[in-house]
Parts: structure tokens; sequence; C-alpha cells
């Protein structure tokens, strides 16, 4: 009997090992990469940016949008462009390349990576950091409007995957019930 709790205590504390080190890992877990279905945005010259349908709300921290001339910003935050403090979009970094060459892309903001020359970046794959959210896509710029235009326009973007990851609070649910079984079987 001695030998059946030993046994029973041992497996406890290795799966109770087990749990710890998932843990850990999950809490230093790799960022986000969205690499689901494009999705084209389009804001029309002369559109209001500041109604909804006119912001790509990437997120509840990212909505992309544009004025009637300038750069592009962040609606969520920002009311308008920043031509001076050269932050917009804010919460947003940028680079030239793919999500698949991540660890070797170098971030900027938006007007340092674009060489501040918006119409040279058509058609060339960027990667966008949504800082806050700890996400990334791929993005291209299919068209820039200048003032003339009003501000138009438009990219293609990856977006996130229907299948969610995993959450700690569910893998702990998880080896919670797993212990629980485990007890049942042992007895």
């Amino acid at each position: 009997m001695n030998n059946m709790i030993h046994h029973f205590a041992m497996k406890t504390v290795s799966l109770f090992a087990l749990l710890l080190v998932t843990l850990n890992s999950t809490s230093q877990a790799a960022p986000t990469i969205w690499d689901g279905p494009s999705l084209t945005f389009t804001k029309a010259g002369f559109a209001d940016p500041t109604l909804p349908e006119i912001q790509d709300r990437i997120t509840d921290n990212v909505w992309i949008t544009r004025g009637g001339t300038g750069g592009i910003y962040n609606a969520a935050v920002e009311a308008s462009y920043d031509m001076i403090g050269n932050t917009s979009p804010s919460g947003t970094l940028w680079a030239f390349g793919t999500t698949d060459d991540l660890d070797s892309l170098v971030f900027g903001t938006w007007r340092t990576t674009v060489s501040n020359n918006p119409p040279g970046s058509l058609n060339r794959d960027m990667v966008l950091h949504l800082v806050e959210d700890d996400i990334y896509l791929d993005l291209r710029f299919l068209s820039w409007g200048g003032q003339p235009q009003g501000g138009s326009f438009s990219y293609v973007r990856s977006t996130g995957t229907a299948i969610p990851e995993p959450s700690t609070l569910a893998m702990v649910a998880g080896a919670f019930v797993a212990v629980l079984g485990w007890r049942r079987w042992a007895r």
C-alpha cells in the first residue's frame, strides 16, 4: 500500500512540474503572426476619416486611416497625422519584407520606413507590427493619392486566423481535469 501511495505522489508531483513548465513557456510566448486570408482596405478620396467604415479597424487598438492630405494615422488614439513627431500611426512599427523573414527585419515608424515617400512603397512587401497587441502582419500598399486625390489610399493585408491560440487558463483547466481523471483511475 505504501508503495502505491509513493507512486501516486510521484505522478502528482510530475504532473504539477509539467504544468509549471507549460505555464512558464506560455508566459514567454512568441509574437502572434497573422497569416490568415488577405483583406483589401481602400479609403476613397475626400472620404471622412472619422467614420468607422473609412478606418481599417485591425484591432481595438489600431484603426488605420488618412485625412485629405498627409500620411496615415491610428484613429483609435490620434485625431490626425502627426507631421511633427514622426510617430503616426501611433502604436505601430513598420519594415520592408515579409513575416517569413521577421527575425532579420529592422522596424521603424511608418514615415521613416517609407523614407517620407509613401508612393515609393507601392507594391512592396511590408510588415506591420501592432505593438500593444504584439501582432505582426503582412501588408502591401496598392495606391496612394496626393492632395488633388483627397487622401485616397489602399492596401492589402493579412488577417488573423479563425482558430484561437490556447489560453493559459484553458491549459490549466486541461491539466486540472487530467490530474482529477488520473486520481480516479489510480484508486
